[in-house]
């Protein structure tokens, strides 16, 4: 995996979500000018807003020159400033703030503010694939068609945040699921499927701990498309210990395909979610990996 250590960086700036996952933000902010002043770290705040976060956060970015810029929010935080920094010499750091902080979990930063910000300063990077979906979205870790889509639909339209509001509606959907028809197409071969989910994943694991991807590599310039295709309701309650012991991959009704480049016919038009964000309803969902074009840092 490429490598990258520095000095301290000459200027970050930070991109806070003040709502994401429910939490206060202020112990963080206090946290954060602390550490900075005992640091004489120089570095900028800003505070999302829901509107225009994307043409504000550009132009800070090509005003301030940042060596680093910081996400600290959930993943749809991460997801927004990633998309400024693709295959730019500019490093994206985490702060783990949101309700599933599924990147984050599965680089396994701290959740300590401190230790976080220690990890950031230290500056040492690694070289991430991304995904590219439908043009408009990029995905860091995981995106998906059907059942979990759908429950964080709900969720995000109930507006209670973080796993209560997840849980809230998580039994209802799954007991109420049914499957949905797709159509799979790679370079090679084109694969019609009845299935609960598809997951699109360049990462391991969701924010909860399940693991979907056990053999994920987020540097190998592939990704992995796995389709839960169970023939009864009840087995869809039964993969709950193997997501948990990283042996999703052994049931004989979970395929995974590794893949460069995808197509998926969504018959039946479930949402798709990308990063914990729903992005709509689209018919044809088409996936291209961009290898190494972000430079991520981790512990």
């Amino acid at each position: 995996m490429p490598m990258e250590k520095e000095t301290q960086p000459k200027k970050m700036l930070f991109i806070i979500n003040p709502i994401s996952g429910g939490i206060d933000k202020e112990d963080f902010l206090t946290v954060l000018k602390d550490f900075m002043e005992s640091q004489k770290q120089d570095f900028e705040i800003y505070m999302t807003r829901g509107k225009d976060d994307k043409t504000k956060i550009s132009a800070l970015i090509k005003s301030l020159k940042p060596a680093v810029v910081v996400a600290a929010g959930g993943d749809g935080t991460c997801n927004l400033v990633a998309q400024l920094l693709l295959n730019k010499n500019i490093k994206l750091g985490i702060i783990p703030l949101g309700s599933a902080n599924g990147l984050a979990t599965g680089f396994k930063l701290p959740t300590d503010f401190r230790e976080n910000l220690q990890i950031i300063t230290n500056n040492k990077s690694n070289a991430l694939d991304v995904l590219q979906i439908n043009d408009d979205h990029i995905s860091l870790h995981l995106s998906d068609i059907g059942v979990n889509a759908k429950i964080i639909k709900k969720f995000e339209q109930d507006g209670v945040r973080g796993f209560l509001g997840y849980g809230k509606h998580f039994f209802d959907e799954v007991r109420n699921a049914e499957p949905a028809k797709f159509k799979i197409i790679t370079a090679k071969k084109s694969r019609k499927k009845t299935a609960y989910m598809i997951i699109i994943a360049n990462a391991a694991e969701y924010g909860t701990g399940a693991v979907v991807n056990p053999n994920a590599q987020l540097d190998d310039g592939l990704f992995e498309v796995i389709v839960i295709r169970p023939k009864k309701m009840g087995q869809l309650l039964k993969m709950i210990i193997p997501f948990f012991t990283r042996k999703i991959h052994q049931l004989d009704f979970i395929d995974i395909y590794k893949e460069k480049a995808v197509i998926i016919e969504n018959y039946n038009r479930l949402p798709l979610q990308i990063d914990g964000e729903i992005i709509g309803q689209p018919e044809r969902i088409h996936v291209e990996i961009l290898p190494h074009a972000l430079q991520l840092i981790i512990p």
